[in-house]
């Protein structure tokens, strides 16, 4: 049998949960209320490639995220751009700065370019001190740096003066800031990809929009950043049925807005909920929330009542993570942790 490369060896598959659920609240899915009427298919034509420069779904973005269609690049999922960029910009051995904890994705992003992966790790209560990222990008000098902005899994989350005060010190570099979960809390830092050619910002439709199925994900940066990534970029490679009903959802922004809204109500409500069930909860500006529990195996416990949440004990000792979902959801998965909560005492 012909090995895998010597770097890519001891990299653990990601996988996901299929155990059979009532309630999946595992992988910050956003609710499927965009796609409950009736879509337009007169315009499909499966038969032919798909628009390769997605040059309506740009234009659409280019309105709903305040740039020029000519500042977005679009692909398979925001994972598919990191990738591409990394790619883009890196030589073999050449260093990634990202943090820990945090998308558990971009250090395999970097064992698959050959790169070394430099991480930052984040303070006790998992925030990040933006004079440590500057000492430390001062110390290392790598090719890239990935903020998750908000973050993933801890929710926490560097303000845009902090995002300014570290683009000001790291010119040499590119920034990445990984704006998955920026609809749900926080100030976007779309509007300085002018002030500095060397930022790029991600964002998604897969949280807010409620259309992780369709993997559509923006790159947002200068022109003259789009023409360098546009030389690399896979034809073709946002298919045409994503990129129809994508175009349809912009149509409809009013409703995302008050699901947004509905998120950040019951966010505030399971954060109580969870407080008095005496977890330790963690301050999220994202649609989930991260807990430390006492309870072992609570993840397990759980989805023996058919709900699914995200076990991070085996990176973060005691703790997990909640996906905020519909409010009956939510409810239901209260409701299983007063069970499992009592049957622990």
């Amino acid at each position: 049998m012909i090995n895998i490369k010597k770097n890519l060896r001891d990299i653990v598959p990601y996988r996901v949960n299929d155990k059979p659920y009532k309630v999946k609240l595992d992988a910050n899915e956003g609710c499927n209320y965009m796609l409950n009427s009736k879509l337009n298919l007169d315009n499909f034509k499966p038969q032919l490639y798909p628009d390769s420069d997605a040059k309506q779904l740009r234009e659409n973005m280019a309105k709903y995220y305040g740039c020029k269609m000519e500042n977005i690049l679009v692909g398979n999922g925001s994972s598919e751009l990191l990738l591409t960029t990394i790619n883009a910009f890196c030589d073999i051995d050449e260093k990634v700065m990202t943090f820990e904890p945090s998308f558990s994705m971009y250090p395999i992003y970097c064992k698959l370019s050959n790169l070394k992966n430099l991480t930052i790790k984040s303070e006790n209560n998992y925030s990040f001190s933006v004079d440590n990222i500057i000492k430390r990008y001062e110390e290392n000098k790598p090719k890239v740096i990935i903020i998750c902005n908000p973050n993933n899994p801890t929710g926490s989350y560097l303000k845009k003066k902090e995002i300014n005060k570290i683009l000001d010190k790291t010119k040499q570099s590119i920034v990445i800031i990984d704006e998955a979960y920026i609809e749900f809390g926080g100030e976007s830092a779309v509007d300085l990809i002018n002030n500095y050619e060397n930022l790029i910002v991600m964002r998604t439709l897969s949280k807010a929009f409620g259309l992780a199925g369709l993997r559509i994900g923006a790159l947002i940066s200068s022109e003259k950043m789009i023409e360098n990534l546009w030389k690399v970029k896979l034809p073709y490679n946002l298919n045409s049925v994503s990129q129809l009903i994508a175009n349809q959802t912009f149509d409809n922004l009013e409703i995302i807005k008050q699901h947004i809204k509905m998120i950040k109500e019951e966010r505030k409500k399971v954060m109580d909920l969870l407080k008095e069930l005496e977890f330790k909860v963690y301050p999220s500006m994202t649609n989930f929330i991260m807990i430390k529990s006492d309870i072992k195996n609570l993840a397990e416990k759980l989805e023996n009542k058919q709900v699914l949440i995200r076990d991070f004990t085996k990176d973060i000792e005691d703790h997990y993570r909640i996906s905020i979902g519909r409010k009956e959801d939510n409810d239901y998965m209260i409701k299983k942790l007063w069970e499992v909560k009592n049957e622990d005492r």
